[in-house]
């Protein structure tokens, strides 16, 4: 007969052995450190898994970036030496200015008068979906998933009435951690530096009307609706004419990143890319950059010896 001194005991391991295994399959899978050893940056492989980005941040609307992604994971740094660079392109929403929260709210608050049914809510798996693409190509997409006829709403309705109410965020929104002093360190070595945004040229006059530093140390904006850009991205246009304005060779070009849409318009262009995933999406899964040369957690990351200018 067993006890019941003994029994508690067979539990309470039991509980224990269980958790360990939860706790295990939690964290047993990988991510990558970098290790720089006299201008050779070779990536070093651990064993440490945090728990699907998406997961954890389910549901999380306006905290910041900055505080989303706090020690998700280590940097990885994918190059054996330093790239020879002669122009920076950043894109701007996510990238260089924490947008994606004050966009998430917005786009949402737009669809509240159309959700008698509780469905029309954009989630942030959704969101993922639209990051670095113009609104011309995602806005019928999110009224569908959303079930929203057009004849309730139009695509173009919906973005009208999003970008009306986005300016409402404009002054509270941060530059992301490391962009300005990135930036100004770009500068002081000779590099040039452009914004690449999918946005709007007048949408972009308004978000850095409030980081004026910053954007008198751009050489070019180029926005998303000049004539020249056929394609939005994942297609390489928007990059490819700034490198054009710039008048360097898109090889020669680093592109800081925050979406694989972007990512993959800067491979598509031949140029280098630094990806900065968001925490709060679920395509912040390193798996979803495989192709960048860098996975940061912020721009305080990026080391200036990682490149040498031409």
């Amino acid at each position: 007969v067993i006890s019941v001194a003994c029994l508690c005991a067979i539990i309470g391991v039991w509980s224990l052995t269980t958790s360990g295994r939860e706790y295990d399959a939690t964290i047993g899978r990988g991510a990558t450190m970098a290790v720089a050893n006299k201008g050779c940056m070779a990536p070093l492989r651990t064993s440490i898994q945090r728990p699907h980005l998406g997961q954890r941040y389910q549901g999380l609307s306006l905290a910041s970036k900055a505080e989303a992604t706090t020690a998700l994971k280590e940097p990885e740094i994918r190059i054996d030496s330093p790239l020879k660079i002669e122009a920076v392109l950043f894109d701007l929403d996510g990238t260089l200015l924490d947008f994606e929260g004050g966009s998430h709210d917005a786009l949402n608050k737009v669809l509240e008068p159309y959700n008698s049914t509780g469905k029309a809510a954009l989630t942030w798996e959704m969101h993922g979906t639209i990051v670095g693409r113009r609104a011309s190509e995602w806005s019928a997409e999110i009224l569908e998933q959303c079930g929203i006829s057009p004849d309730v709403l139009s695509p173009e309705k919906y973005v009208e009435m999003y970008l009306a109410k986005m300016p409402e965020y404009y002054p509270s929104m941060p530059l992301m951690p490391g962009a300005l002093n990135l930036v100004k360190n770009l500068k002081a070595a000779g590099y040039k530096v452009a914004v690449a945004s999918s946005s709007e040229r007048l949408s972009i006059e308004k978000k850095l009307k409030f980081h004026p530093e910053l954007l008198e140390m751009m050489d070019i904006v180029q926005p998303g609706d000049d004539p020249e850009i056929k394609a939005g991205k994942p297609a390489p246009d928007i990059f490819l004419a700034a490198a054009r304005k710039l008048g360097v060779k898109p090889e020669n070009c680093l592109v800081f990143e925050d979406s694989p849409f972007g990512l993959q318009g800067a491979k598509a262009g031949n140029m280098y890319c630094a990806a900065l995933p968001d925490g709060r999406m679920p395509i912040a899964d390193p798996a979803r950059f495989g192709a960048a040369d860098f996975v940061l957690n912020s721009m305080d990351e990026f080391k200036m010896d990682y490149i040498e200018k031409i």
